[in-house]
């Protein structure tokens, strides 16, 4: 069975670094975003951005901040 992994990245500072990884395939639709987005909120940094990549890619899946929660890429607001 093949996975499908992806990587949660967060930038605070500058540049992206990755907190960890996932199989996507393990969750529900939705799921690895609301529990990210769960974690994420706890920061203090109001200006921490997130992602959700596929290793090797150059576009996220997704990406996050405080004020616009999850969105797609070339979502608007």
């Amino acid at each position: 069975m093949s996975q499908r992994i992806v990587n949660l990245e967060v930038n605070d500072a500058g540049s992206w670094r990755r907190v960890t990884s996932f199989d996507l395939d393990a969750f529900d639709e939705g799921d690895l975003e609301h529990c990210a987005h769960s974690l994420l909120e706890l920061s203090s940094n109001d200006k921490l951005k997130a992602r959700i990549i596929i290793p090797g890619d150059a576009a996220p899946l997704v990406t996050w901040n405080k004020q616009d929660s999850w969105r797609e890429l070339g979502e608007t607001t």
